[in-house]
């Protein structure tokens, strides 16, 4: 009989193939769980999601029409102030601190609102007025560090363009 069995070649390609598909799992598959870690690592995952939170539904005129930001919310958020809160019925609670308002507890949050050509790291923030009364829109922790994680949206308030800038450490 003539017929072989398997050759090294074979056998060669064989452990080839699947010494490389071993690495490609390996390789891969800690990534996979990386958005649900809680290391310091899923800070750009917190300030997305809080600027999508902002700008989706606590700060929304009307949630079919996200990113058009209600005037009286967001100066009621950035001003904290209560009263102006409950008459436009906002729904959250301006006592609160930033961190704990926006669910991102344990870390340092500062949200600001800036001119669409400013820098969205050093631009300065935008003054609107309200009810005869003028708002700096900034809020959160002051004093960044060098390691901070940023958000931005680009949101209209009573048709004027802003920069929704969230920064998370």
């Amino acid at each position: 009989m003539t017929d072989r069995a398997q050759t090294v070649i074979d056998f060669a390609i064989g452990a080839g193939v699947f010494l490389i598909a071993v690495g490609v799992v390996f390789a891969f598959v800690p990534s996979l769980f990386e958005p649900f870690s809680t290391a310091a690592g899923s800070s750009p995952i917190v300030a997305d999601r809080t600027a999508d939170h902002l700008t989706g539904t606590m700060l929304v005129a009307d949630p079919a029409d996200p990113s058009m930001l209600s005037a009286a919310c967001t100066a009621a958020f950035f001003g904290e102030n209560e009263t102006l809160a409950d008459d436009a019925g906002c729904g959250f609670d301006t006592d609160e601190p930033t961190a704990e308002l926006l669910g991102a507890d344990a870390r340092n949050v500062n949200v600001t609102i800036r001119e669409p050509a400013d820098s969205p790291s050093t631009g300065p923030a935008v003054e609107r007025s309200v009810d005869d009364t003028d708002y700096t829109l900034t809020r959160g922790t002051e004093g960044l560090p060098s390691d901070v994680s940023t958000a931005s949206r680009i949101v209209r308030i009573e048709g004027d363009r802003y920069r929704l800038v969230v920064k998370v450490w």
